[in-house]
């Protein structure tokens, strides 16, 4: 009803309250016995510019009860609500208004996605290319791969002085030349800066940390071996097996003479007497888990921390998401202030900026692969917030550029063209948040059909490559690894997850980094800082509930300049996700899935039926992927209400629907359900008060003095 229907329907109230107050003023208080006891619904309390009064009988009593008089007074509000209850959308309306919804966004959609890879021969070719170029799949090995990454100056330029000995392990384990990122920050860090990294996956971080404080603890282990000078701090166990094992192959290199090296991995898994017999027996670095290391200074007071040099925050951001901010804080008050502190991480968030400010003691540097030179970090000393100051040159001198010692005609020539062609060439590539080698690709199927589309995926990539599949939830990657495991695919699918005990963590990690094709499900523990061999495939089962988890995942693969693939799988109530990615200049293409998918939907629920546990994993995953699919950041394109959740169950190869309670958290959830409550007992008040008048209206009544008064008015 729009404002002149309002307008005439309050000049109507206005009139049939004046109406009514005149007939009161000409009755008075003579009354009709024999009248009604109450007052038509129209009646009640309707008044226009006064306050409501109730309608009075014949004898000066109110004709309703004064709850439901004071309940009912604000008339306007109610038949304000009353009409839009009377407006709003029925059901199939609001079906059919989504439906057209997702057409109008999968057009949309279509018209954002290429369509590069269109028919079957197309997708075979894909698939066959060599992961790179001159290359075939399994030919080259470990080292080969390291001795082509780097393409900056060599780990033994004399104007960098790193330790001969340091260099001869790097140098054993395939590292000769440097990245961009370890080119910048070696330097600083060996001239004793504090330092905010900031690079994308797969840039070379790790080393990048690692060889300034392998050459400084060299010099110091001589002094006090039993002292541990270098902590390491990752958010996940994998990423810590993975930083030891790096520093563990450089220094098995070093001669016992020169320095007796002793890296510690602190994770778990052992028992905690015996590792902090080791961390008192003398571990000159040590690398592990916030939590683990916490209990360790907390507890271990014969573990020696009064001479620590380093400190290294690897994946910060990360960090302070999984809740480690407590354990971080209590870690860092407990070491020296004279330490040298580094930060790495590929995002540079507000969230890495504040544990700067908590964790460095000193003003640090920010060095990334983009700008020119590096840029200062000024830290308010109140609880303030931390800001990065533009780059500017006459601040800080620019990087410098270190050419290789050969001859001196060749020196001279090969420092003019580094500076003049492969520095901004070497810019212009680590600028890109994603690799240039990286294709991308996405599939937009009905929910019911993704479990079938994971099985035609897996069958493809599982004898052939090397992939990782990523869930949201816990629950979900192991149903799908049991359920894959179960149509035929035992032998070449595994998982990863944090529920997992850390022998099995461990164990896995191993073994799939050994393995030359296989499929790995795993949750977003897997997501950050780990290097895993020859992965060719990202398949994001599940979209990321955080959306910058995206570069993240698919920083898996792609490394090194390996060619790799990334698929994103989306229900059609999704596509808005691939709109939110354009923004950032990420764009997506068609994957040519088959145009008849394989009918084994009946041969999946056939798992159910034979396993118990599969059957039990299945429900326990469909719940707690609502659960997670409920705290995503994306409210507005990850939705559950507009989710068909039997065809959800169908996914998980349910015939039945498994009882699920949904918090009504929307706002518009909350007001339909208060508008049909105030209805509702709207309703219910005026039945239950026409019903009471009813039963009183012939109900003959007399006074003690045998004088019959007619209908007794309702007490109130």
């Amino acid at each position: 009803m729009g404002i002149k229907g309002r307008r005439k329907r309050l000049r109507e109230r206005e009139l049939r309250a004046g109406d009514e107050g005149s007939q009161y003023d000409e009755r008075g208080a003579v009354g009709h016995p024999c009248g009604d006891g109450y007052a038509d619904d129209d009646e009640v309390a309707g008044v226009g510019g006064g306050i409501p009064q109730p309608p009075m009988d014949a004898h000066g009593v109110p004709r309703m009860k004064k709850t439901d008089f004071f309940n009912m007074q604000d008339m306007d509000y109610l038949d304000h609500i009353a009409e839009e209850h009377a407006n709003r959308h029925t059901s199939h309306m609001r079906r059919r208004q989504r439906e057209e919804d997702v057409d109008a966004a999968m057009a949309q959609t279509e018209e954002l996605l290429q369509h590069n890879y269109g028919t079957e021969d197309a997708l075979q070719a894909l698939l066959s290319q060599p992961s790179r170029v001159g290359i075939k799949k399994g030919e080259e090995g470990l080292l080969e791969q390291r001795r082509r990454v780097g393409k900056g100056p060599r780990f033994s330029h004399p104007l960098i002085g790193i330790d001969p000995h340091i260099v001869q392990g790097l140098e054993a384990e395939g590292f000769c030349r440097m990245t961009t990122i370890q080119e910048r920050v070696v330097p600083y860090a060996l001239e004793g800066y504090d330092l905010l990294g900031q690079a994308k996956t797969g840039s070379g971080k790790t080393l990048a940390f690692c060889v300034p404080l392998l050459h400084a603890t060299l010099s110091l282990v001589h002094k006090r071996p039993n002292a541990t000078y270098s902590l390491l701090l990752a958010p996940t166990k994998e990423l810590c097996v993975q930083t030891h094992d790096v520093l563990k192959s450089i220094c098995q290199h070093i001669p016992s003479e020169v320095a007796a090296f002793s890296v510690q991995l602190i994770t778990g898994g052992t028992k905690v007497t015996e590792e902090r017999r080791l961390l008192v027996a003398g571990a000159s670095i040590v690398v592990g888990t916030p939590g683990r290391v916490h209990d360790h200074v907390q507890h271990c007071v014969h573990w020696d921390l009064g001479r620590l040099r380093f400190l290294v925050l690897d994946e910060a951001d990360r960090m302070l998401a999984d809740g480690f901010q407590r354990d971080l804080d209590a870690i860092v008050q407990r070491l020296p202030q004279s330490r040298q502190t580094f930060l790495f991480s590929a995002t540079n968030s507000k969230s890495v900026r504040d544990l700067a400010r908590l964790s460095l003691s000193r003003t640090p540097l920010f060095i990334a692969t983009t700008g020119k030179a590096p840029s200062l970090v000024h830290m308010e000393a109140h609880g303030g917030t931390t800001d990065a100051v533009a780059t500017a040159p006459a601040e800080m001198p620019p990087y410098s550029s270190y050419a290789d010692p050969l001859s001196d005609d060749e020196e001279d020539e090969t420092s003019v063209s580094r500076e003049s062609s492969s520095t901004p060439h070497r810019t212009k590539g680590d600028t890109e948040p994603i690799p240039s080698t990286l294709r991308q690709f996405c599939h937009i199927a009905p929910i019911d059909k993704r479990l079938i589309c994971l099985y035609v995926f897996v069958k493809r990539i599982a004898r052939t490559s090397k992939a990782m599949v990523f869930c949201s939830t816990i629950a979900s990657t192991t149903f799908h690894f049991q359920m894959m495991g179960s149509v035929g695919f035992h032998n070449e699918v595994m998982m990863l997850h944090g529920h997992m005990k850390h022998r099995q963590r461990v164990t896995a990690f191993k073994v799939f980094n050994e393995w030359k094709t296989g499929v790995l499900f795993c949750t977003d523990v897997a997501a950050r800082g780990l290097d895993i061999p020859n992965v060719e495939w990202i398949l994001q089962y599940d979209p990321p509930l955080d959306p910058t988890e995206y570069i993240h995942r698919i920083g898996r693969t792609a490394r090194a300049g390996n060619v790799g693939n990334a698929l994103l799988f989306l229900a059609p109530e999704e596509v808005g996700f691939v709109r939110y990615l354009f923004k950032f200049n990420i764009t997506l293409e068609r994957y040519p899935m088959p145009q008849k998918l394989p009918s084994i939907q009946m041969k999946l629920e056939h798992v159910l039926q034979l396993d118990p546990i599969v059957a039990k994993s299945a429900v326990s995953a469909y719940r707690a992927h609502i659960g997670a699919y409920q705290n995503h950041l994306l409210k507005e394109t990850f939705s559950i209400r507009r989710l068909n959740l039997a065809e959800l169950a169908r996914s998980f190869a349910l015939t039945s629907l498994p009882s699920v309670s949904l918090p009504k958290n929307t706002e518009e959830g909350k007001q339909q359900e208060y508008v049909k409550g105030k209805l509702k007992s709207l309703n219910r008040r005026r039945h239950e008060a026409k019903k009471y008048y009813e039963a009183q209206k012939t109900k003959l009544c007399w006074t003690p003095d045998s004088r019959f008064v007619g209908a007794v008015p309702p007490k109130f």
